[in-house]
């Protein structure tokens, strides 16, 4: 029986068994699926997977797909003007002529560099990912022309410096990165750069358990590029075509036997998020699969919060448990002076009987998260502003005082309330006694924000602190 030859145009969602056909046209947010031991045969027409800004054409090929008779593909991809775009090549063998007159950029792990890709004929690597910055008056729809990537595809990924490299979903299609299998060399999240997020964009993660503390869902884009992070030497990364899916959903809840304090903060009518949380199988270190690194942008406008592990920014730190772990510095930043907003949230998951607190540092201001999850404070931009959660209950001193007092590390804090400022006389002593009540240390300040070095055998300290209107003591402990 001859073949028929036709043109076709999906806007459902099909499993293919057999088709033979000069043309087959899928419109944005349609799924085709071609069944395992099945055949999609694209004769001397075109597959042509259609992208607006509603979404993209998805296509996963279990079976045999061919590109008889000249045949091939146009994958399309909508992109926004005046934005950088991470993308990696659906197809093989494209080039980066593709973008004539735009900006497209490499990025180097060694260097955590940007170069640019001056010549028309390279060849955009599979499941390499690139930046590009579109200099077109509005919004575009590129196509990259050529025969769709399929089946098992490795790509080498390396730690010669900071560990960050850029690699991208090869599919016509979305990968769940939940079913890929992460290499022991490598962190367990990805990150994607979302520019709609602030005047630059800014950086979203994800990491299978995160639940609630993710800013992204597991699903990687057709053609999206991403971050991972090599944490020692080298390694490979492969997907298969059983990683891959149509769509995405909404995030997992938060993994039920962890404890975990969700803090977002709200400014310059932007919100954005970090995590505290605990889980008994994870280490006071920077665990692979449990913990995520913060990639701050340069997005003036966009604020942030993060904690600190081994000198890195966290945008989710885990910790195995609250008992050593009682406070934890967090830090805020922005690129504009104002108002901003933090939010807690996630509460419900630790015990009736575990407080929370939020301690503002420059004005030792402590408020009870389980009693108010909501405290606002003004921000001078120029220097990062901290604040201590407590899930422990402040001493006496602390709730009583305008002189904060706390370690973090090796590093004693001593801060004083801002109203201080308007005393040109202000001026304090503190003292610092072992546990046998021997003084190690005096020093005097007429700073309201100090930090000094405990290079000192002890573990466990008395401070007392004489200022012009008050005193305050407090015991502290010292990892």
């Amino acid at each position: 029986m001859e073949k028929l030859k036709f043109t076709i145009i999906l806007m459902l969602s099909i499993s293919v068994s057999w088709i033979y056909a000069q043309e087959l046209r899928i419109e944005p947010n349609t799924n085709i699926t071609i069944n395992s031991g099945s055949s999609l045969d694209i004769s001397s027409g075109d597959l042509v997977l259609e992208s607006d800004a509603s979404g993209d054409a998805s296509l996963i090929d279990h079976g045999n797909l061919t590109y008889n008779g000249g045949g091939q593909a146009f994958v399309q991809r909508y992109i926004t003007e005046g934005r950088w775009h991470l993308f990696s090549s659906p197809v093989s063998l494209a080039q980066a002529g593709l973008f004539l007159d735009d900006y497209v950029q490499s990025h180097t792990e060694s260097s955590n560099g940007w170069s640019d890709l001056t010549s028309e004929s390279s060849i955009f690597e599979v499941m390499q990912g690139y930046s590009l910055w579109s200099v077109e008056a509005g919004s575009t729809t590129e196509v990259f022309t050529g025969n769709t990537n399929s089946g098992t595809i490795n790509k080498s990924f390396s730690e010669n410096g900071l560990g960050w490299n850029l690699l991208g979903n090869p599919y016509p299609s979305s990968i769940d990165w939940d079913a890929v299998s992460i290499p022991g060399e490598l962190n367990g999240a990805i990150w994607l750069f979302d520019p709609t997020i602030g005047a630059n964009g800014d950086y979203v993660y994800y990491i299978n358990g995160g639940g609630g503390a993710n800013t992204t869902s597991q699903y990687i884009s057709s053609g999206q590029g991403f971050f991972v992070r090599a944490t020692s030497g080298s390694g490979t990364l492969t997907f298969e075509n059983n990683d891959r899916v149509h769509s995405g959903q909404a995030f997992y809840k938060n993994n039920e036997d962890d404890q975990m304090l969700l803090l977002s903060v709200t400014g310059n009518e932007i919100t954005t998020k970090t995590a505290i949380r605990f889980n008994q199988s994870s280490t006071q270190k920077i665990d692979r699969l449990f913990d995520v690194y913060k990639i701050i942008s340069d997005s003036p406008d966009v604020p942030i919060l993060f904690t600190k592990s081994e000198n890195e920014n966290m945008a989710i730190n885990t910790l195995p448990a609250i008992e050593g772990n009682e406070i934890v510095l967090l830090y805020f930043r922005a690129g504009i002076s104002g108002e901003y907003i933090i939010n807690a949230s996630e509460i419900e998951t630790f015990d009736d009987n575990t407080p929370i607190y939020l301690i503002d540092s420059e004005s030792g201001f402590i408020q009870n998260l389980k009693e108010n999850d909501s405290y606002t404070f003004d921000y001078n931009a120029g220097n990062d502003k901290s604040f201590l959660i407590y899930f422990t209950e402040p001493n006496a001193s602390e709730l009583n005082s305008n002189i904060n007092i706390y370690s973090s590390g090796k590093v004693l804090n001593v801060n004083f309330a801002s109203s201080n400022l308007s005393d040109p006389n202000f001026s304090a002593e503190i003292w610092i006694f072992d546990i046998s009540g021997k003084k190690v240390m005096q020093t005097k300040t007429t700073n309201l924000v100090n930090q000094l070095p405990l290079n000192l055998k002890s573990n466990v300290f008395m401070v007392k602190v004489i200022s012009n209107s008050e005193t305050a003591t407090a015991k502290i402990f010292v990892k």
